[in-house]
């Protein structure tokens, strides 16, 4: 083991021309600052973060809440001209770490509106500020011509190759689900195109349908492969273009598809180093002085990656089906597969008068954040946790209080997905253990 660390460390550490990554850093920059600004325009800033009295953050960051007033317009406004700086390569070390801190803590701060590609668009801001990419076409080298260079090790091409593979299996891998192998699911996300005028009967065609079901199945699990060899780079190249402006259109998903496109460079290096000009790497040594450090990057990397082969099968943990229960459901390229529809309100009881109260959270919350608290057992737990804290402060210190609702999945009937007879304001979240009040349910 030893000997293969070493080996791979090695050829880890080789040059390769910078061209992939320096424009991966413009298309990047100029990506978040459009998804911010996108943000902002169609209202989905002020509905996540300003409107709601409260959001639902990842359980264990209650804390990060949305600042008060204009704060998150100015949030937002300073992420954008961070994601200038960084496609611009200006400061670029201090403005990549400060736009992957702001936008982990905007990733964190609200799961009323959870999406993978938000989780992709972390994982990049990090990787961004770890690799060099300013070396070249920056204003960094403008200032400071010393740091120009055509070349970086390989370990940074491996760093967003590796996970793009990854990304694309898994998504394949979530497709081998009923209700995508049917076209169910399919058949409902085309349902808003009935009334189209010129796609309503292709969009319509069960047969359509089940040809976009399988093709996205064999492009998830074969593009990365095609892009890996010469001679099907560019097949695979016009079949990611289609797909993902096909799904631009059709399910209006923002910068995603644009972003996964842009990640396609990587794989176009050589062709892109001629174009702006390669230079020969002959002769070129990128091997660090110290050997440990090498040995210690080679090491980190092994790590990340196979942490993110094991997040996405950390839901075999718990029973039940996943797209149902949520158990294991975010971190693990589960895209597109399912929609969820519900209703739910919460029943107070106070022990000492035996007092009842009942609480809608529609009163509070936006009717799309009820239903993402409707579908979702951690934010019904954390609603619950929050309504008793409420009472506690009003005085009543001994309160029960029980989720009562129902929820549909890919518009099948409704049924509960939480135990109404469990008071959930004493339950404690077990994030590595299945939450018996939760109540599993067999898709029919």
């Amino acid at each position: 083991m030893p000997q293969l660390l070493q080996k791979l460390s090695v050829q880890l550490f080789r040059p390769m021309n910078n061209s992939s990554l320096v424009l991966f850093r413009m298309a990047f920059g100029l990506l978040m600052a459009a998804h911010m600004l996108m943000m902002i325009s169609n209202g989905q800033l002020s509905r996540n973060f300003i409107e709601p009295p409260f959001t639902f953050s990842f359980i264990g960051f209650e804390w990060l809440q949305p600042f008060p007033g204009q704060g998150m317009y100015i949030y937002a406004w300073v992420m954008i001209a961070l994601s200038a700086l960084v496609a611009a390569g200006a400061w670029y070390r201090l403005s990549s770490f400060l736009l992957a801190v702001m936008w982990t803590a905007l990733y964190l701060m609200q799961k009323a509106d959870y999406n993978n590609h938000y989780y992709l668009m972390l994982l990049l801001c990090w990787f961004m500020c770890v690799v060099p990419a300013n070396r070249r076409l920056s204003v960094d080298v403008s200032r400071n011509p010393s740091l120009a260079s055509d070349f970086c090790p390989t370990w940074v091409y491996a760093l967003f190759m590796v996970q793009t593979a990854i990304m694309y299996f898994y998504a394949a891998v979530s497709k081998l689900d009923p209700d995508w192998l049917s076209g169910r699911f399919i058949g409902i996300m085309f349902s808003r195109y009935r009334s189209h005028e010129y796609l309503a009967s292709l969009y319509g065609s069960h047969y359509f349908q089940l040809f976009i079901a399988y093709g996205g199945i064999m492009f998830d699990a074969l593009v990365v492969p095609l892009l890996c060899f010469k001679r099907t780079r560019y097949l695979a190249l016009g079949a990611s273009v289609c797909f993902h402006l096909f799904n631009s259109y059709t399910f209006h998903i923002g910068v995603f598809p644009f972003l996964a496109l842009s990640l396609c460079l990587f794989y176009f290096s050589d062709r892109l180093g001629q174009w702006l000009g390669r230079q020969s790497s002959a002769g070129r040594d990128l091997q660090p002085k110290q050997y440990r450090y090498r040995m210690f990057t080679t090491i980190l990397l092994m790590l990340y990656f196979l942490i993110q082969l094991a997040l996405p099968l950390r839901h075999h943990l718990f029973p039940g089906d996943v797209l149902w229960t949520d158990e294991g459901y975010r971190l693990s390229w589960k895209m597109m597969l399912r929609t969820k529809s519900g209703q739910i309100r919460f029943k107070v009881v106070d022990q000492a008068s035996k007092q009842i109260w009942y609480d809608d959270p529609l009163q509070r919350l936006h009717k799309t954040h009820v239903m993402w608290l409707a579908g979702s057992p951690d934010m019904i737990w954390q609603y619950a946790q929050r309504i008793r804290k409420e009472y506690a402060r009003k005085g009543f210190t001994n309160v029960e209080v029980y989720a009562i609702g129902q929820v549909s999945i890919n518009r099948r009937p409704y049924r509960a997905l939480v135990d109404s007879s469990i008071d959930l304001g004493k339950e404690r979240w077990e994030p590595f253990r299945h939450s018996s009040w939760i109540i599993d349910a067999v898709r029919k």
